[in-house]
């Protein structure tokens, strides 16, 4: 992803897949190889505290912490939800809820989590800050019906410049937990 053509990936994992982890880690992974303004963003700020900032893993460290480690950081600030890497990457947790409040950013990547019960009209506010950094989105969501996600999924399944993958519990549970 965000390589070549394919600038944009819709994810419709089932509930305790692991999109989250997976999208922080794939965000963080991207802000140290290309330095810029990254945002990982959930329907609300304060989901976004309790999901990515505060939340911890089935390992019992902070997920935060484990996708970006704190000697790969020159600052954080808990207020704001937003960490300063050593190359000079800025990654901020936020909540599509207030999308206006992000004038004047000028991110290369977005996560959009749980697109379903997000504030679709973020995602027109962003598209155009993406276009111009040649930056890419990643919308990952448990499949919530008939909204706004859905038909994003559908409307891209065959397109060359997305990836969409439809994942269900078959195809991700271990038994060893």
């Amino acid at each position: 992803m965000a390589s070549g053509s394919v600038k944009r990936a819709a994810l419709a994992w089932h509930r305790r897949a692991g999109k989250d982890s997976f999208a922080i880690n794939f965000l963080a992974y991207k802000a140290m190889q290309d330095p810029g303004v990254y945002w990982h963003m959930l329907p609300t700020g304060t989901q976004a505290r309790k999901v990515i900032w505060n939340g911890v893993d089935r390992h019992g460290r902070k997920v935060i912490d484990q996708a970006i480690p704190k000697v790969l950081r020159v600052s954080s600030t808990s207020q704001e939800m937003f960490i300063e890497m050593v190359n000079g990457s800025v990654i901020q947790l936020v909540g599509s809820d207030n999308y206006d409040n992000l004038v004047g950013a000028n991110p290369k990547g977005v996560v959009f989590s749980e697109y379903a019960i997000a504030n679709p009209l973020a995602w027109s506010y962003i598209r155009p800050m993406l276009a111009e950094n040649n930056g890419w989105a990643i919308f990952i969501s448990t499949p919530r019906g008939h909204n706004h996600f859905h038909r994003m999924f559908h409307n891209n399944i065959d397109s060359s410049r997305w990836f969409c993958e439809l994942r269900d519990i078959t195809q991700t549970y271990r038994e060893d937990g």
